[in-house]
């Protein structure tokens, strides 16, 4: 047996939102799915997004979280501007460290210019965190591990020790919920991007914005556990070819 975890719920809780019980596991079909990678529901889901810089500048804008996370939320302004640097110190901009902070934790923005930037380490340049400019064409949501697109809610964020970075996984708890246009997902994500807090059996999921972030919390009625499946069949047209 599977030594049991504590999910991240920080998101959660700062949200108000209830954490409700489990969801019924559905049964196991390998010939479709594959094979779990623990028992039912012993890997901790999280969500992460993009992140709006014209959210940040409109107060009553639904895509942008009510309160931070993280032990320095509380030390973080939302008036004060930092200025933003490539690692080669080139300047990018000046956002309220409100923002700067977002980014930072979420590892991308959308710039109200139309620029996407991304999170690059430390930095010897202004807001002591770097950033760079990416490709909108090439990685117009973000740039995952080994500069790999990120994908609406195709990619997940996973510790690379325990998932090799490419792999199609199939999440029973996915297939058939409703996504925010209306369409149904098939239970299919790929491994695309890893972070710092990604460790062990923890796995973030990308939602594109906060706002589809809320959304899916009702659809997925409180579930904060999964049960990631390798060498699933109907998810092979994930795998990098």
């Amino acid at each position: 047996m599977c030594a049991s975890a504590f999910a991240d719920d920080s998101k959660l809780d700062k949200e108000d939102v209830p954490l409700q019980a489990k969801a019924t596991f559905r049964g196991k079909n390998k010939l479709c799915c594959g094979y779990p990678l623990v028992e039912d529901q012993q890997w901790a889901l999280r969500f992460y997004w993009m992140v709006l810089e014209a959210d940040y500048n409109e107060p009553a804008s639904p895509n942008a979280p009510r309160s931070g996370r993280g032990k320095e939320k509380d030390t973080i302004s939302n008036t004060a501007r930092v200025d933003l640097y490539t690692p080669m110190g080139f300047f990018l901009g000046r956002v309220t460290e409100q923002l700067a902070w977002a980014v930072r934790l979420e590892g991308s923005m959308l710039m109200e210019d139309g620029r996407v930037i991304s999170y690059a380490g430390k930095c010897d340049y202004g807001y002591g965190t770097c950033f760079e400019q990416l490709d909108i064409a090439e990685h117009p949501f973000g740039r995952g591990a080994r500069k790999r697109p990120i994908v609406p809610f195709k990619s997940v964020a996973v510790d690379p020790r325990l998932v090799p970075i490419g792999e199609p996984l199939y999440i029973p708890e996915f297939d058939g919920m409703q996504l925010p246009d209306g369409s149904i997902h098939d239970g299919c994500v790929r491994a695309d991007d890893t972070g710092g807090g990604i460790k062990k059996r923890k796995m973030d999921f990308f939602v594109v914005t906060y706002g589809n972030f809320r959304f899916l919390l009702d659809q997925l009625q409180g579930v904060t556990w999964i049960t990631p499946h390798i060498e699933a069949p109907r998810c092979e047209y994930l795998r990098d070819m």
